[in-house]
């Protein structure tokens, strides 16, 4: 059981650098098996088509952001607190440490807008970004119960928007780093950090 786990595990990293490199399109499950060192047959057995390992690669990758943002509300500080670190975990995702796993999440959005994939295995990313989403909420309830965040009920709907559009944004912008700034300019870490300084006051000044 342990050699079969180490197998796929080896495919599923195989799968990842060639797809981060080359795209999901342009990779072939050959190109899979090779990078791993075993036969296509074998990649076949673990993983019957290539949708299979795109999602495993997706998933691994959304999962692997979840120990920062527990992290953060882990921590003795106030919501509002949080919040500030949560909008930097976000900013920090586009540097160089998390460029792979940010260019992955966004040239998968832009995959499935093309190809159709199944519903079921869709779940399955909603289901990993749901864990991100949910210890968003709890740090803005928690704010709101502590006094540190300001948040109306009629502004939450904005907040959300916001944040929603912040982390997009945040995503995009790490696929345009590979881009001439000719073609597309990328905001600095230090704007970004500006949005955040905007987006923390809302939260403290919320209308009510």
């Amino acid at each position: 059981m342990v050699r079969k786990a180490e197998r796929r595990r080896s495919m599923i990293s195989a799968a990842r650098k060639l797809f981060a490199e080359y795209g999901f399109e342009n990779t072939t499950m050959q190109n899979i098996a090779d990078e791993a060192k075993v036969g296509v047959a074998t990649l076949f057995r673990y993983f019957p088509r290539k949708e299979d390992l795109i999602i495993e690669v997706v998933k691994e990758a959304i999962e692997q952001q979840v120990p920062r943002f527990e992290e953060i509300t882990q921590s003795n500080k106030t919501g509002i607190e949080k919040m500030e670190d949560v909008l930097t975990a976000y900013i920090d995702f586009i540097s160089e440490e998390y460029r792979e796993t940010t260019k992955l999440l966004e040239a998968f959005e832009l995959y499935i807008t093309f190809v159709p994939v199944e519903k079921s295995m869709l779940e399955e990313i909603e289901k990993a970004y749901g864990e991100i989403s949910s210890i968003v909420a709890e740090i803005v309830k928690e704010g709101k119960e502590d006094g540190s965040i300001q948040l109306s009920i009629s502004d939450e709907f904005v907040w959300n928007t916001i944040f929603s559009m912040f982390g997009t944004a945040v995503k995009k912008y790490t696929l345009y780093t590979f881009l001439p700034d000719t073609i597309l300019p990328v905001p600095s870490k230090e704007e970004l950090m500006m949005v955040k300084k905007f987006m923390i006051s809302f939260l403290k000044n919320s209308t009510q």
